[in-house]
């Protein structure tokens, strides 16, 4: 009888482990997409903020500097653009790492969920 009660406790453990680790997954997923947005909104507020700075002070300067060197600007303030999205990569990343992470543990309590689920289906089987 403390076989039965055994497994049937390490049935519910798992099946509790396999809830916790879904809730976590679903946290993260959400909470990356949630992150990536803002950090992207963020950049771009930057650099839009960055770029009516730069114009501002070369008008006020002289406005000729701005045609002179036209051809090493823009190429600067494209690769700018860039910036945002490539710190946003790297700093989504750890969500990423995170969630692969935890859909392997998924994946392993299911298993072993299963294999539980199997043994007390096959000795209910084998008692009849």
């Amino acid at each position: 009888m403390p076989r039965k009660k055994t497994r049937s406790s390490k049935t519910l453990t798992l099946k509790q482990q396999l809830r916790t680790v879904n809730r976590e997954l679903a946290r993260v997923q959400k909470l990356q997409w949630t992150y990536s947005k803002r950090l992207l909104k963020f950049g771009i507020a930057t650099w839009i903020f960055g770029l009516s700075t730069f114009l501002s002070s070369i008008i006020i300067m002289d406005a000729k500097v701005l045609s002179a060197t036209y051809n090493l600007w823009v190429p600067i303030m494209i690769a700018t653009l860039a910036v945002p999205l490539l710190i946003t990569a790297v700093m989504i990343r750890k969500f990423s790492s995170k969630i692969r992470y935890l859909e392997r543990l998924r994946h392993t309590l299911l298993s072993e969920y299963e294999k539980v689920m199997l043994k007390k289906v096959e000795k209910m089987i084998t008692e009849r």
